[in-house]
């Protein structure tokens, strides 16, 4: 999980770090899908332990402004897989905001959606700052007093997937099972909640020992 986390902070650092007069001039969707690309670029194939990353960056065309509203507010849907007979298959919902560009009420609402979906566990914020990502939980963004996250305790990218490792995040509603048909299946559902982008993380057992 601390590779997971080092090739996302990594890259928002990389990114971040473009400004003319102020913030970045790299949007957060941009961020977000590159994020995807960067995680499989770096870690599928790889091995860690007993298990291999198998990696799956899926991003949805441009829908366009005629374009149904997202129906969970998610930029990314983010699912983790676990191989074995501890194993598991969860996914959550992720919103992602510059940290100069927060608002409460929009991030209220897009929790609000998430969470309908894929409840309490299934639902993340996270904010793009110079050192990294960092992450919220719908509790947190519901504490939050106006358009501030000053106060709230976030937790990395890493702390974020040892919760999902841990059983304490992460929806198994909208786990992904292992199998030969994984790409289109995540394929298909980022078109049903119609979200921009997807990560498909599944650790999957080496047994060639």
């Amino acid at each position: 999980m601390d590779a997971l986390g080092r090739a996302v902070d990594d890259l928002v650092r990389d990114l971040y770090s473009t400004k003319v007069d102020g913030p970045s001039t790299i949007q957060e969707p941009e961020i977000t899908s590159r994020i995807c690309q960067r995680v499989e670029d770096r870690l599928d194939g790889q091995r860690v332990g007993d298990y291999i990353f198998r990696v799956i960056a899926q991003s949805m065309p441009d829908r366009g402004p005629r374009s149904l509203e997202s129906i969970t507010g998610a930029d990314l849907f983010f699912s983790l897989s676990l191989d074995g007979p501890e194993g598991f298959d969860k996914g959550l919902f992720v919103q992602a905001k510059h940290d100069h560009n927060v608002n409460r009420s929009e991030l209220l609402d897009a929790c609000d959606r998430m969470e309908h979906q894929a409840g309490v566990k299934g639902c993340y914020v996270w904010i793009y700052e110079q050192e990294g990502v960092k992450v919220f939980s719908l509790h947190q963004i519901r504490q939050m007093r106006g358009n501030t996250l000053d106060g709230l305790r976030p937790r990395s990218v890493a702390g974020l997937t040892g919760r999902i490792l841990d059983c304490y995040a992460g929806s198994q509603n909208w786990g992904i099972p292992m199998g030969p048909r994984r790409r289109q299946v995540i394929r298909d559902r980022l078109q049903w909640v119609r979200s921009d982008n997807a990560l498909d993380v599944a650790l999957q057992r080496d047994r060639r020992g």
